[in-house]
Parts: C-alpha cells; structure tokens; sequence
C-alpha cells in the first residue's frame, strides 16, 4: 500500500529520536545582595529556535571559586531540524537557577562553558551579620506587574496581621539586574493565619542599568525570588 508523502513525513517526525543539546542562551543574570544565609539565584535566558525545541536539564558543579552551569535542551533529529514541521518561531526561554547557601567571597559563574562559547561573569556573596535564616522576613510576592515606566505592582499574599510592609530596599548591580527587598517589619507578637491578596506600588530606577531589558529579581518570605 502506498501512502501519501505528509504521512510519510509524519511518521518520520513521530518516529525521530530528540536529542539533548546545550540550549542557545543570549544572558546571565547576577543580581546583587546576597549573603551567606540566601539561597542564591542566578538567571539564564535564551530563545529556541523553534517550537520543536523543549527544556531538558539544567546541572550545576561547584569547584572551589569556579561554578559550572550547564543547561541543556531537547532538539529534533538534525535532519528534521529545518522541516516545515518545525515552524521557525523564535520561542524565548528563562532559567532560574539556585545555588543554595555560599560561602562569602567572590565566584566566577560559567554557563555553557566551551573553549569557543558560552557566558562568563562574577558573582560576589557577602559573609552574612547573623546567624539566621536571613537577616529579613520579606513580603510574600507571587508576581510584578509593570505599569508602564518605572512603575511597578509587587502582588502577593498576607499571611498575617503581626507583619506589615516596613521599606523596600532596592540593589542595583548597575549593569542588567535590580534586587528588590520588600522587607516586613514584625508589629505584633499575636500571629493568626489569614489569606489577603496585597498589592505594592512602586518606582524604580531604571536609569544606572545598561539593558533596554533589565531583570527585576524579587526576594520573596519563603527564601526564593520572583524573576520578571
């Protein structure tokens, strides 16, 4: 029996063996302010080239000072790689990466590192002044929203009444990223639970950056961040 060619070339696309690759990635971002008793998160994006790409793994290797970070992809079989199967739409991608606790002191981060390619740059952990969790409760903030700007919304949850919003703190690292600390100030030792969405308006300076698309890296209550 002879069947048309598009079912052929379907069987053909079905039956292909994806194959992981390391994913095109185009920036790292580092932001600012961590210490000894974060949970450190970098941030990697990228663009698949088509809708055939996925996500596959992403692994990290510490030695010493240096940081390996490897972030790889499922592609199509090469052959397949320009098939009109595969609409050529670039698809953006962002990778949070956590580190986990470091040591003080200063690393040098390599993601995708070849001796012809891949994204090198410093990230600097300070040692921290307490022996806590961290040195902050922090608002807990779900997503940002952008009004447009320098105006943005932290939306987020309030647990309880025994906190309210004290400040946010803002650190720059004058380059693509600005850290964002809404931090909570304790005003009451009676601590019920309850469940309020909150809203916080605010401004922020994006002058001192040096990306028309810089990264808005938001530490949130739970010890990990919200990445916009």
């Amino acid at each position: 029996m002879k069947y048309p060619v598009w079912v052929l070339l379907l069987t053909q696309v079905a039956l292909a063996s994806p194959q992981v690759i390391l994913s095109p990635i185009d920036h790292l971002y580092i932001p600012e302010g961590f210490d000894s008793n974060d949970s450190v998160e970098l941030v990697v994006s990228g663009s698949f080239p088509n809708t055939c790409y996925g996500r596959n793994n992403v692994s990290v290797k510490m030695s010493n000072s240096i940081i390996d970070i490897r972030v790889t992809a499922l592609a199509p079989e090469a052959s397949l790689r320009g098939s009109r199967f595969c609409p050529q739409v670039a698809i953006p991608y962002k990778e949070v990466i956590s580190l986990g606790n470091l040591q003080g002191g200063q690393y040098r981060v390599r993601v995708n590192y070849t001796r012809a390619s891949g994204l090198i740059d410093t990230l600097k952990v300070e040692e921290s002044s307490s022996s806590a969790v961290d040195d902050h409760v922090y608002a807990a903030v779900d997503w940002v929203e952008s009004k447009g700007g320098n105006q943005f919304v932290l939306h987020g949850m309030k647990y309880t009444d025994c906190f309210k919003l004290d400040r946010v703190e803002v650190v720059s690292n004058k380059k693509d990223t600005l850290s964002v600390l809404p931090i909570m100030k304790q005003v009451s030792s009676f601590c019920p639970m309850k469940g309020v969405q909150v809203s916080y308006p605010m401004s922020l300076d994006l002058s001192g950056l040096k990306m028309n698309k810089p990264l808005i890296h938001v530490r949130t209550m739970d010890g990990k961040s919200v990445n916009s």
